[in-house]
């Protein structure tokens, strides 16, 4: 319910919800609740509901303090647990999960030998990590070589070679030995490139002539790994695991703010007047005419 509500920081936790079915991830990234409620058991879960969590300003329940008995019969009161003894530090917690996924990452990259589809690889591991989605925009360029497909891919769309990660594949000879037809696909993390930057990369290669040009919708990385040789299976399973747990614990990304229409000009007078507006504005004039006429024989 309060999933990716940055600003929400309400005391809810008293709230009854016996009807509630399932509360999984009702707080995954509601920043501000997350810095001002802890977790009753003192895990560094999302899940609700909200009776399971705590103000951080609140001393954490024990089961000597809860029965009104017990503490009127005490010779000493018990001093309530600070919230930082009686809960995780969410940061060191979050910087040790995706340290955890990246040691995985790298483990699994290590049986990767082609350069190419380890740089895709880790593109794809590290977007899996932080959360972000990845796209692919695929095209046909005639090159004598894959790299210098990927190059010329470069070029023509106006980015920079550091950006994403470049695949060309042989699809068809040309009559001239030295040149081929390769498919080249590239794939973007949003973390380095956004919709509005691919949009004028695959307009600037259609300019250029390129052909093929298309850019499909978001992929899921950790499936895309799979495809990748010499990735392994098992460690894959163990790096989708931990990639979705550092991904929860990443605050989510600020929206772009919204683009302000330019404000309307003053109106074009029309300096030029044909034959409509002539009789239009006779038109007007005729009972201005007949009232001025009346007027004088009247008077």
């Amino acid at each position: 319910m309060f999933e990716n509500a940055p600003a929400f920081n309400r005391n809810i936790t008293g709230w009854s919800t016996p009807l509630l079915t399932t509360s999984v991830g009702m707080f995954n990234g509601a920043t501000a609740w997350l810095a001002g409620f802890n977790r009753v058991d003192g895990s560094t879960s999302t899940d609700g509901p909200p009776s399971a969590w705590v103000s951080a300003s609140s001393p954490s329940p024990s089961p000597a303090s809860s029965s009104p008995s017990n503490s009127s019969n005490s010779s000493s009161p018990s001093s309530p647990s600070s919230p930082s003894s009686s809960s995780p530090n969410k940061k060191d917690d979050a910087k040790e999960t995706k340290e955890k996924a990246e040691k995985t990452r790298d483990t699994m990259l290590d049986g990767v030998t082609d350069a190419k589809l380890k740089k895709k690889a880790k593109l794809l591991a590290d977007a899996a990590i932080s959360g972000k989605k990845v796209k692919k925009m695929s095209a046909k360029l005639i090159a004598p070589d894959e790299d210098t497909a990927c190059s010329d891919y470069y070029t023509k769309a106006g980015l920079s070679s550091s950006l994403g990660a470049c695949m060309a594949t042989a699809a068809s000879r040309r009559r001239s030995l030295a040149a081929m037809t390769y498919d080249v696909s590239v794939f973007f993390s949003e973390a380095e490139v956004d919709d509005s930057t691919l949009t004028a990369a695959e307009n600037s290669l259609k300019a250029e002539g390129v052909t093929g040009v298309e850019t499909g919708d978001p992929i899921d990385p950790i499936a895309e790994l799979g495809t990748i040789a010499g990735v392994d299976s098992s460690t894959l399973e163990t790096f989708k695991t931990e990639a979705a747990a550092a991904a929860a614990t990443m605050p989510p990304s600020p929206p772009p703010p919204p683009i302000s229409p330019p404000p309307p000009g003053p109106p074009v007078p029309n300096l030029v007047q044909d034959d409509d507006d002539h009789a239009a504005n006779t038109r007007s004039l005729v009972p201005l005419l007949v009232i001025s006429t009346l007027h004088i024989l009247l008077s």
